[in-house]
């Protein structure tokens, strides 16, 4: 659905383990972590309603290779030509698992991105997974967190790749972005207005400390 000009939220619908997806329209459009391949009919059916078919993409993002977030990606690759883009050191970590490496696979660094005539800002973000990425467009206001956090909680850090440290660090350093007021996370609601994301970096920060105190137990994405 049309959250803002441009910009597309699909949440995700299955109580399974699937990823919400996001599409940024324009004269190149990219779609963003597509999710998983055996719910991609329902997608593709939410995606057609909007306009949008399977050989429209110029460019598949993925905020990091977790199953969730890359397996309809791989599958649009081999059969629409998408080129999958991730960070490098993601890519890296995706290689030692054995992928398919005829898939088109570009690597991506921390910095800006140029793409339809738009200019992006792409933060290295580790944490929930080594190469894990998060996208920012200024001029929209939108920071695309992928699992770096979510409504109320943060990535989980104990999968393969994962580290604590790193994931406490990276919340700090995004709190510190400017001109974000819509934040679109991989699972769960979207955080719209400046208070509802200033509140949920408070609400993060208070899961952190209780994290290094040994206090927090939960169950995470």
């Amino acid at each position: 659905m049309l959250l803002a000009p441009d910009i597309y939220f699909y949440p995700s619908n299955s109580k399974e383990t699937n990823c919400n997806t996001i599409v940024i329209d324009g004269p190149e459009k990219l779609i963003i972590d597509p999710g998983r391949k055996n719910r991609w009919p329902e997608l593709e059916a939410r995606l057609a309603a909007d306009g949008f078919g399977p050989g429209d993409f110029h460019l598949a993002l993925l905020t990091h290779s977790h199953p969730d977030h890359l397996e309809t990606a791989e599958f649009l690759a081999r059969d629409h030509g998408l080129t999958l883009a991730l960070h490098e050191a993601e890519l890296a970590f995706l290689r030692g698992r054995n992928i398919d490496t005829t898939l088109p696979f570009k690597a991506l660094r921390e910095g800006p991105l140029f793409f339809g005539g738009r200019y992006f800002l792409l933060y290295h973000a580790p944490g929930h997974s080594p190469g894990s990425l998060v996208l920012h467009w200024p001029e929209a206001g939108l920071l695309v967190t992928g699992d770096v956090y979510f409504s109320g909680t943060f990535g989980a850090t104990d999968c393969p790749g994962g580290h604590e440290a790193d994931m406490f660090e990276t919340l700090a350093r995004l709190e510190e972005l400017p001109d974000v007021s819509l934040a679109l996370c991989g699972h769960g609601p979207a955080l719209s207005g400046g208070r509802a994301i200033k509140d949920n970096y408070a609400a993060l920060k208070r899961e952190i400390s209780l994290k290094k105190a040994g206090l927090w137990k939960s169950i995470t994405v």
